[in-house]
């Protein structure tokens, strides 16, 4: 081979290889079907008070640390106007609680309550609240368990088990395994 062909064969080989990531990127974030959140099994934990009954609005969202050996989990306690694979229903009223840590690269999540705002700053829309990730725009769906409905991240949120008694709501453990922090 001349060096003249090298200079034509070289960037031609570099954009074929940028299209290529470029379609495979677009496939996985976009097409790629992202595995459901299914019934968990759950691993026994230390019983932790998280709320009161009737103390969250219907989608209200509460944050609250659940210890683990590893360190205190940062979680979030959700109320949901139907049940959610995973939650907790006591007549009308649905809970669910997720951890916040995202199963991409382990960034702490927020709750976005507005649909509308969320289009701005996710670049995503969707037709009710939802779990976000801000540091590579990855959302998750509470009513559907916590499964990744967008963005890079492939695996559901890991749900930790709730119990009531009397007039308060418990954390009690977590399902297994506890993603990012228990692999694949």
């Amino acid at each position: 081979m001349r060096r003249r062909d090298l200079v034509f064969y070289l960037p031609v080989a570099a954009a074929g290889g940028f299209f290529l990531w470029f379609g495979v990127r677009t496939y996985n974030l976009r097409f790629r079907p992202r595995p459901e959140a299914l019934e968990p099994q759950w691993k026994e934990g230390p019983r932790v008070e998280v709320a009161r009954l009737g103390e969250l609005p219907l989608w209200g969202a509460k944050p609250f640390r659940y210890p683990l050996p590893q360190g205190e989990l940062s979680a979030f306690l959700l109320r949901l106007p139907e049940p959610a694979p995973g939650g907790l229903s006591l007549g009308e009223e649905h809970y669910i609680a997720f951890s916040r840590i995202c199963t991409h690269q382990a960034c702490t999540l927020n709750y976005v309550p507005d649909p509308e705002a969320a289009s701005l700053l996710y670049n995503f829309r969707y037709e009710r609240p939802f779990l976000g990730c801000p540091c590579h725009f990855g959302a998750f769906d509470p009513l559907l368990g916590g499964k990744a409905v967008y963005g890079p991240p492939r695996y559901p949120l890991p749900r930790l088990r709730l119990e009531a008694q009397g007039e308060a709501l418990y954390a009690t453990g977590h399902e297994v395994p506890l993603r990012p922090m228990e692999g694949l």
